[in-house]
């Protein structure tokens, strides 16, 4: 076992984005290692970054990571050996897996047809794919018959197309279902390529009908929608569009450093905490095609950003002031904590612990906690037991409510509120926490128990939760006391659960005021002194 006590940012990836953060980073004045599962960058790329060779592993799959921002220790197998390194900080920048369709429009490989990747990047130059076709010659781009095709995959054909004719007076088609061109500046992109002399086809009823020969070569014959006129195109190059999807090492990735991952299985769940560069765990940032499908000029600031952040702006070792805190004596190492923590902040060695880098203070494992040994300690000295336990108000004509407020959320919509002039019912007591996965089964119940005649938590959107799961938490326990309300013939209608933006100042306002009508229906007695004995 080979270990590296230097501390480097690690760079993975094997392509020009992952050079592109390597490059960034040494003209920081930062120290690197780039890992890479396969081969790594051009090597013309890598002496143009100014990379030294020494600091690029090939041949390199990352095993286990452990500690937290600052301060990871990663695994890492090389060339057959074990090597464990210490790093500040990590970018994941592996490419996108591109996979030709050539079968999508019955077509196979040939020298006359290829993939758009064929012609820069993954294949060879433009210049080089056209130098044999004499000036004058169609040229086909397919894209998107039959199913959804994406912007970027629009504009790496619409600029090749450009240049073609532009550049090597070639004679473009481009046949597509529905053209996406929603991203910046591809609708004057869209006009450039017609101006040029780029001819478009538009399927939405019928399909050209594309046919090769034994030789490779193509034909296709089609019927224009607008004009129903027929054409017979026979190009002397047709370039087929490619499904972008994330690179397959991603999944293994995700699974070592326990990140979110989206539907699509990038590196981002799509969350807006996570916009840019972000993860779940700080101090581990994704750049480029690791954590979406963007085009190139996103993808080189995203390898700017990721370079920047890594290096030390002021993100990457900001201190959550709210911390968690294992109580040792209590804890029966049942790992409940390690399991739900969705920053990765559990340290395990001979039982757990909280790294308080990593911690983001949301109060999951808090609530979580079936022995109750976690605490969570605010940098005010605020006891949230204390505040339930207080006296929301005197009036006699009001149900009394107290509201569990996500402080990002639903706390903002209710300032929002009262600076809109929405008059809130008296006696309603805001309790702001964390994040709504702190508001365990115990707070709830304590709220009855101490006047209440209805609880309401207020929680983030699905899929916005800055702790990503901590919505998802709160609503498990709050059915799960509506179902035990139900059957101790409780009205569980006294429980609520409701999401809210920050941004939704009348929204909150009239969640209140009917949650209120809703107690005054009920009316104040009978529930909550039943609770109480």
């Amino acid at each position: 076992m080979v270990t590296d006590l230097e501390m480097k940012t690690l760079i993975i990836g094997s392509g020009p984005y992952a050079v592109n953060v390597a490059k960034d980073l040494l003209e920081s004045g930062n120290e690197i290692i780039i890992a890479s599962k396969g081969n790594v960058a051009p090597i013309n790329a890598v002496q143009t970054a100014g990379i030294d060779p020494a600091s690029i592993l090939t041949d390199t799959k990352i095993l286990s990571c452990s500690g937290c921002t600052g301060d990871f220790t990663v695994l890492m197998s090389s060339g057959g050996k074990n090597v464990t390194k210490k790093i500040s900080g990590i970018v994941i920048a592996e490419e996108y897996d591109k996979i030709p369709n050539f079968a999508a429009y019955g077509l196979t490989q040939a020298p006359c047809v290829v993939p758009l990747s064929f012609l820069a990047g993954n294949g060879i130059t433009l210049k080089n794919a056209v130098k044999e076709i004499p000036q004058g010659s169609q040229i086909v781009f397919l894209t998107g018959l039959g199913y959804e095709s994406n912007p970027v995959t629009a504009e790496e054909m619409m600029l090749a197309s450009l240049k073609m004719q532009t550049e090597f007076n070639l004679q473009t088609y481009i046949l597509t279902g529905n053209l996406k061109v929603a991203g910046n500046g591809l609708e004057k992109l869209y006009r450039e390529t017609k101006r040029a002399g780029t001819v478009y086809f538009k399927f939405t009823d019928t399909f050209p009908r594309i046919l090769q020969d034994d030789k490779g070569k193509v034909a296709i014959e089609l019927t224009d929608e607008i004009t129903r006129l027929n054409f017979r195109i026979t190009p002397a190059l047709t370039i087929v569009d490619e499904t972008i999807s994330p690179a397959p090492y991603l999944k293994e990735l995700a699974a070592v450093f326990r990140l979110h991952t989206g539907a699509d299985g990038f590196l981002q769940s799509g969350n807006l905490h996570r916009a840019g560069i972000y993860t779940n765990r700080k101090g581990i940032f994704v750049a480029g095609p690791s954590r979406s499908i963007m085009n190139a000029a996103e993808n080189i600031t995203d390898s700017g950003n990721a370079a920047l952040l890594t290096y030390g702006m002021p993100d990457i070792n900001k201190k959550t002031a709210t911390k968690a805190e294992i109580r040792i004596g209590s804890c029966v190492r049942c790992l409940t904590c390690y399991r739900c923590c969705p920053y990765r902040a559990i340290k395990i060695d001979i039982r757990p612990s909280i790294m308080s880098e990593a911690c983001e203070g949301c109060g999951i494992c808090f609530a979580e906690c079936p022995r109750g040994a976690i605490s969570l300690n605010f940098p005010d000295n605020r006891n949230v037991a204390d505040e339930i336990r207080r006296d929301a108000g005197t009036s006699k004509s009001n149900p009394h409510i107290t509201a569990f407020c996500c402080s990002r959320s639903a706390v903002r919509a209710k300032e929002l509120a009262i600076g809109m002039g929405y008059r809130l019912p008296a006696n309603l007591k805001i309790v702001e926490v964390p994040c709504s996965g702190y508001v365990s089964m115990e707070f709830i119940l304590s709220a009855f128990q101490n006047n209440a005649d209805g609880v309401l938590v207020l929680t983030c959107h699905a899929g916005n939760c800055h702790s990503e799961d901590g919505n998802i938490f709160a609503g498990r326990r709050v059915e799960h006391l509506k179902d035990t309300f139900s059957r101790m013939n409780f009205e569980k209608e006294r429980l609520e659960i409701k999401p809210l933006a920050s941004n939704m100042g009348y929204e909150f306002g009239q969640i209140i005021n009917n949650f209120k009508n809703t107690l005054t229906a009920l009316g104040s007695d009978t529930f909550k002194n039943e609770v109480q004995q």
